[in-house]
């Protein structure tokens, strides 16, 4: 799948184009492969892995502030938990730290609604105090912290591995995967879906699934399909332990702090400070400015002073940033571009706002039941997602978040 597909390879008709080979679309399109005989092409304009699906953050929780979320998040556990039976190709790389959700007194309320949600969902989290904070995790400063939560099945990903490994499936069973092939527009006739327009050609195709991340409005806008969703930039940065140092051993969310942060392979640590609002994204293509890097690098280490404090001695080994795609609400936006537009024919997969590796293996399976249903093949979506539909905007009929407008949703 490396090098660019000439002309020749790309095929002149389909059944259904996935746009986006990140982790949303390579599930979306394994799943379609999967459970169907139609003809899938899944295309971007990026190698696999080249765009924010391969400079995540990688963490996994169940986590969340409503019902569908957390249900989403479970399903997507289960098939990272029983990933040879369920794709059967590769390894997510998944890595269980555990998963610990701190907060101060003003978080208090939400973080228990939340806890008590999941608990009779049937996920493994509990409350912990300051005392048991530390137990969990003796690298943390619990000082000022109002309490939070533990997942002992959390942790982190290789995003890497599971897209390739779902595109391999996706690839033995019939689809067509075109990386790098740059899409420069979905095509309609009559207010109908026809194709894709792309770099190598067109592809007709009478249905098209848009889970193209950072890039939506760009190939959304030209339709009059307005979804409100903004380009927001995330920094991270890799930091090195010190040889002989204690491990960090869970993955950590500080809700007063917003520092986010992880272990990685071997001394090495995966870290975030989200500033206040995340800056906008103009150029998803673009990396974040060395002033844009030096700021982070200052919420970073006083983050880290406060919560972790042995850990200022960690080095810096390299930062990075990557472009989301972030809703109103920060819950995705799924359903067919006709709820707010009359396009036939296309699918929405935006808005993941930072929560694709979480939710895309069960968002796969979704997507799928929906594309394949209007095909008249398949069964009903395995969990209603009707709440995420493009329409709830203009609806007034946000999801609930116990934090408010932010990444933690």
């Amino acid at each position: 799948m490396s090098g660019a597909p000439t002309a020749a390879r790309v095929p002149s008709e389909v059944d259904v184009v996935v746009i986006g080979a990140g982790v949303t679309g390579a599930s979306i399109g394994y799943q379609l492969a999967r459970h169907s005989d139609l003809r899938v092409a899944i295309v971007d304009a990026r190698a696999p892995v080249g765009g924010i699906s391969g400079r995540t953050f990688g963490q996994i929780r169940q986590h969340y502030s409503n019902e569908l979320m957390v249900r989403i998040a479970q399903r997507g556990f289960h098939c990272i938990q029983n990933w040879s039976t369920e794709v059967g190709v590769g390894d997510p790389g998944y890595a269980r730290f555990g998963y610990m959700l701190l907060v101060v007194e003003d978080q208090l309320d939400g973080l228990r609604y939340n806890i008590d949600l999941g608990r009779s969902l049937g996920v493994d989290t509990r409350f912990v105090v300051a005392s048991e904070i530390t137990d969990v995790e003796p690298l943390v400063n619990a000082d000022g912290l109002a309490g939070g939560a533990y997942e002992p099945e959390g942790g982190y990903i290789d995003v890497t591995k599971m897209v390739l490994s779902w595109l391999a499936a996706a690839t033995a069973a019939g689809a067509t995967v075109l990386a790098p092939v740059a899409v420069e527009e979905i095509m309609t006739s009559g207010g109908a879906v026809t194709g894709i327009s792309t770099a190598a050609g067109e592809i007709r195709a009478p249905t098209v699934v848009a889970a193209t991340g950072a890039w939506a409005r760009d190939l959304l806008d030209p339709l009059g399909v307005e979804v409100p969703v903004e380009r927001r930039r995330l920094d991270m940065a890799v930091l090195s332990q010190d040889a002989g140092a204690r491990a960090l051993g869970t993955c950590i969310t500080d809700g007063n702090s917003n520092l986010v942060i992880r272990p990685d392979m071997g001394r090495h640590i995966v870290a975030a400070a989200y500033p206040p609002e995340m800056p906008a994204v103009i150029d998803p293509l673009a990396d974040a400015s060395a002033a844009d890097h030096a700021a982070h690098d200052v919420r970073l280490k006083a983050a880290i002073a406060e919560r972790l404090p042995s850990l200022t001695v960690a080095s810096t080994v390299s930062t990075t940033s990557g472009a989301y795609d972030v809703s109103p609400d920060y819950h995705p936006i799924l359903g067919w571009a006709r709820e707010i537009a009359p396009v036939d024919g296309l699918y929405l997969a935006v808005g993941l706002s930072g929560h694709g590796l979480k939710l895309s293996p069960a968002l796969g399976e979704i997507v799928a039941a929906d594309v394949l249903n209007v095909n008249q093949v398949g069964n009903a979506p395995p969990i209603d997602t009707s709440a995420l539909r493009p329409s709830r905007f203009a609806d007034g009929d946000l999801m609930h978040l116990s934090y408010g407008p932010s990444a933690r949703a």
